[in-house]
């Protein structure tokens, strides 16, 4: 049975590639994970297209990355936080918080998965954030956690 791939499927081949697998395999793996369509020339232009367009997707998504990276390059953050009498805070700042204050403070979408976090935030102070972001860039800024004015 000869197949085209979708995605990657290990020790098989690559998206896009054509395969030739036994009917068992095909029938009861691939076809209904989804992970690969019959060999058609309607299906081999689909694919492209998908290609294409994800392709794009990633171009914008490295741009993004790019401009964030420049604006955010040793950036001075504040972020305002319920906090205890001793510095606790009562909830946490987590990647999700770290990326709401980076688009209210500068504007920028960032993806939640880009901050690095070793574990949530739990206490007031400045701490170093670094986001990796897509195209093997790094940035680096400081976020200072602040008590919540009552």
């Amino acid at each position: 049975m000869k197949l085209l791939l979708k995605e990657k499927v290990e020790g098989l081949g690559g998206q896009g590639e054509i395969v030739d697998v036994s009917d068992g395999y095909g029938r009861n793996y691939l076809l209904p994970q989804r992970l690969a369509v019959p060999n058609t020339p309607e299906n081999r232009r689909k694919l492209e297209t998908d290609r294409m367009l994800y392709l794009q997707r990633e171009a914008k998504r490295a741009e993004r990355a790019k401009e964030a990276s420049k604006a955010l390059k040793n950036a001075l953050l504040q972020c305002r936080m319920k906090a205890q009498k001793d510095g606790s805070l009562y909830g946490a700042v987590t990647t999700q918080v770290v990326a709401e204050v980076v688009e209210r403070s500068r504007g920028f979408a960032i993806e939640e998965r880009w901050v690095q976090l070793e574990q949530p935030i739990r206490k007031i102070g400045d701490y170093d954030i670094v986001l990796k972001l897509p195209g093997d860039l790094e940035v680096k800024f400081k976020l200072t956690v602040l008590p919540e004015d009552d």
